[in-house]
């Protein structure tokens, strides 16, 4: 039974309507997912070789230890971003007289047959046979192990979105419990390092032991084919109600008129639909990119150029993400909004004023890195002002480059619906566009001027807001009728 709804999961892949539309897409991600893997097993090779010449570590296979743990905490935090819950896949199976039981194995079977599962195994596989398997312990039983614990990780995170069907308090609670683990090796509290090292040294040393992990992985298999066994039933499959928060008007944007009825509809878009949501989930966490950069003198003082590049990032990143999709959001009823007895220079200006809104706050949840110094937020502010004066409008005309139909009950990541030609060029003129009025002032020897002009550039674009906001409207205007078209025909 089991084989027959994976052979029909494979048919609806290649005979649905978009699996040739797509095909050049799916190629595309396909060489990259290649390339990736690729970088994983050279890098594994290579491992040994760069823990002890690069970071001049006697013991290799000590070290690695002692991070395991850590790299299974960043791969609990990619597949709470890239892995979806694929319940829905036996929805038109429920009524028909097959055993709940099968559709369940066929849920976690299949589920299992993800690329991250493997993603461990070919990252460690070169390094446990060119090295762990000189120690004296079995390198095949330490990579068995650690491949385990990434598939126990892998249904652990099944749980943990199902059961919090990826909600903010979700989202809390992962970034809080690695903020508490990362305090408490900072403080020398609890060393996770210690830990994690202890755990896979005994693994090393005793075969045995891979019973435990293989019985961990028994038993978190059984608790989630005991959690959906108990919700496969079509209601409990259904897309859940909204909570009361997500679908109340805000008094701010009423007191707008109709430009704010046609805001607060956008807000209450992103809040309903589980791909905005998550997207906007997303972007709260690369608020954090900076820290990767700004701790480190190499980009704070040889490249002070790069940092112009963080911030357009930083500030920009909810623009970006959600701007690209700015008309396939509403898709599945843009012919309802033609029909509407509403200008579409009120929609155009809707949406501008919500994407500079959600702009003007990532700059000041970013006000902290002023830590690092007054140039970062200098830098912040002139990229920030320069994505609602400039990018903005690159964003909303590219958005119009016939864009694709797009399911919001999906998850954003690892979803490549709605992608197109646009999507795949938008990133350029926003990235590189700052840098035509920033390089001329740098390479005279002028960094901080190059900024100001950054930030200036922006200044105009938001004098001439009102020209530039009636292009754009022009523009939708004589392309509404493709764009409706190109949705129905999806």
């Amino acid at each position: 039974m089991i084989t027959t709804l994976l052979s029909h999961g494979w048919k609806k892949f290649v005979r649905s309507v978009a699996f040739e539309k797509e095909l050049a897409t799916n190629i595309f991600l396909g060489f990259i997912a290649i390339m990736v893997f690729g970088y994983a097993i050279a890098l594994g090779f290579f491992l040994e070789k760069i823990i002890t010449d690069g970071l001049q570590q006697p013991d290799s296979v000590g070290f690695v230890n002692s991070l395991l743990l850590y790299y299974f905490g960043f791969e609990f935090m990619l597949r709470y971003f890239m892995q979806s819950t694929p319940a829905l896949d036996v929805q038109p199976y429920l009524h028909l007289p097959i055993s709940r039981k099968y559709l369940v194995h066929y849920l976690l079977l299949k589920s299992a047959l993800s690329l991250l599962n493997f993603l461990s195994l070919v990252l460690f596989a070169p390094f446990a046979f060119t090295d762990v398997a000189y120690t004296g312990g079995s390198a095949w039983i330490w990579l068995l192990a650690i491949y385990l614990i990434s598939l126990c990780l892998h249904y652990i995170v099944l749980i943990f979105k199902k059961g919090l069907d990826d909600t903010v308090i979700g989202f809390l609670v992962l970034v809080g419990t690695i903020g508490l683990l990362g305090l408490a090796d900072y403080y020398q509290w609890f060393r996770l390092s210690n830990a994690s090292a202890a755990l896979f040294q005994f693994i090393l040393q005793n075969p045995l032991s891979l019973v435990g992990v293989l019985a961990l992985g028994g038993l978190i298999y059984y608790f989630n084919f005991a959690f959906f066994l108990q919700g496969m039933y079509p209601e409990e499959l259904a897309p859940r109600k909204n909570s009361k928060e997500a679908t109340q008007n805000l008094a701010i944007l009423q007191s707008l008129g109709m430009l704010g009825e046609w805001a607060n509809l956008e807000l209450k878009l992103i809040l309903r639909n589980k791909r905005t949501r998550s997207l906007l989930m997303l972007s709260t966490f690369f608020l954090l990119y900076g820290l990767f950069f700004y701790t480190n003198e190499k980009y704070t003082t040889e490249m002070p150029g790069f940092l112009l590049f963080v911030a357009i990032f930083i500030t920009g990143i909810f623009m970006i993400n959600y701007g690209q999709f700015l008309f396939s959001w509403q898709s599945s009823h843009f012919d309802f909004t033609l029909t509407q007895p509403v200008s579409l220079a009120q929609v155009v200006e809707s949406k501008y004023w919500l994407l500079c809104s959600v702009t003007v706050i990532c700059f000041i949840l970013s006000i902290p890195y002023v830590y690092f110094g007054w140039k970062i937020l200098f830098t912040h502010l002139a990229a920030a002002l320069f994505n609602i004066g400039i990018n903005v409008f690159v964003i909303m005309n590219l958005a119009m480059w016939n864009p694709k139909k797009i399911d919001l009950t999906k998850s954003s990541m690892m979803n490549h619906q709605g992608v197109g030609a646009a999507q795949w060029v938008m990133g350029i003129p926003i990235l590189v566009s700052p840098y035509v009025f920033y390089l001329p002032f740098s390479i005279a020897g002028y960094a901080n001027w190059g900024i100001a002009a950054v930030g200036v550039a922006g200044i105009l674009g938001l004098v001439f807001r009102n020209r530039l906001l009636t292009l754009t409207t022009n523009r939708l205007q004589a392309r509404k009728y493709s764009i409706a078209a190109g949705f129905r025909g999806e």
